[in-house]
């Protein structure tokens, strides 16, 4: 499910950090599919991913205007975890709600 409007983006970005840190709870925002795909990313390569969300929701809470970064850290998350089908589509309402690119 794609994210609507940027607080259900942010919201869904924070639920992912949440899975991948096996933090509990989770929040409604994932779909039972969109969390066994995040659990099936081999486990030394959850926690980089969270720290990346994790510099991600930074700058989309503290700093929305600093597109460059946020793009910067979109591309590399894409580069390494694009193929991670809630990432992607995370990552596409990102660029689409916070880097107006469609």
């Amino acid at each position: 499910m794609n994210p609507a409007n940027t607080d259900e983006t942010i919201s869904k970005v924070e639920s992912m950090i949440r899975v991948l840190s096996k933090a509990a709870p989770h929040g409604n925002t994932l779909e039972q599919d969109e969390i066994k795909s995040l659990n099936e990313i081999e486990s030394e390569d959850q926690p980089k991913l969270a720290d990346r969300l994790e510099d991600m929701i930074v700058l989309l809470k503290d700093e929305p205007d600093n597109k460059r970064k946020i793009l910067e850290i979109h591309d590399t998350i894409m580069d390494e975890f694009g193929h991670v089908r809630p990432v992607h589509d995370t990552l596409d309402a990102i660029k689409t709600y916070f880097l107006n690119v469609k």
